[in-house]
């Protein structure tokens, strides 16, 4: 499917059903601000039963808000991927964050001498973690949805484990993740644009906080659908490079 069409991201706007689930997402979203992380679960479980929909070469599409245990096991899912994986950025940023707090306490009591060796070895560490976590942070973001993708389509959690199983689909179409990412991350940066606009308009601002839970809600829709999408397309390039290098039987 291609990722930039018009039709292969679901419009929650498009009928009634439609605007009445994506108005329940986004009081699930909002309710974050009460419960933290837990209603995230169901928020991503919801988004991944639209990503099983394309899966199955069915149109994405709006859904009712049903079977919500099953939402918040396949949300869970997701999060505890996002966390493993993302485990290598949280020990590559401990530096940053350990100078960050407490050079600044040893600065306030250095004298100026002390100051002048203190100050370039704190500029090393900012630069040199920072160096080293972007180009990690990136190259996890484009490698964390296939392991997503294979725990939905396996239903199982340990399946996100098993590299050699998923890596060839994300090899057979790393220029699809990469456009999913870039979408994604456009899209994102065009919504936290608008947000700022209306902020800065007084008659406007009072919207946001009735924004901001649509947004997240839409957001999740956006990255799980243009990642399921490349999914999908990856395991179609994966088995006819298979059927060419196999060869005829007689």
């Amino acid at each position: 499917m291609d990722l930039t069409s018009t039709n292969s991201l679901p419009s929650p706007f498009k009928d009634a059903d439609s605007r009445k689930h994506f108005l329940i997402g986004s009081l699930v979203s909002l309710s974050a601000f009460i419960v933290p992380v837990l209603p995230f679960f169901v928020l991503y479980g919801y988004a991944i039963r639209i990503v099983r929909q394309i899966m199955n070469n069915e149109t994405p599409r709006m859904v009712a808000w049903d079977d919500w245990g099953g939402m918040f096991k396949d949300g869970a899912k997701m999060f505890g991927i996002r966390i493993i994986f993302s485990i290598p950025i949280m020990i590559l940023a401990a530096p940053l964050f350990i100078s960050t707090f407490i050079m600044p306490i040893f600065m306030s009591e250095a004298s100026s001498s002390d100051l002048n060796v203190l100050f370039p070895i704190l500029m090393v560490v900012i630069s040199g973690t920072l160096c080293i976590l972007i180009p990690v942070s990136f190259a996890l973001a484009l490698i964390i949805p296939a392991a997503e993708m294979y725990v939905v389509e396996k239903d199982d959690f340990a399946a996100g484990f098993r590299f050699r199983e998923w890596w060839p689909i994300f090899r057979a179409n790393l220029s699809g993740f990469i456009a999913a990412f870039a979408i994604f991350y456009a899209a994102t940066l065009a919504l936290s644009l608008a947000v700022q606009i209306i902020g800065a308009t007084l008659i406007f601002a009072c919207l946001i906080p009735f924004l901001l839970p649509a947004i997240t809600m839409y957001s999740a829709l956006i990255m799980y659908t243009t990642i399921a999408q490349a999914y999908k397309v990856g395991k179609e390039k994966l088995a006819q490079a298979e059927m060419k290098i196999t060869p005829e039987t007689a």
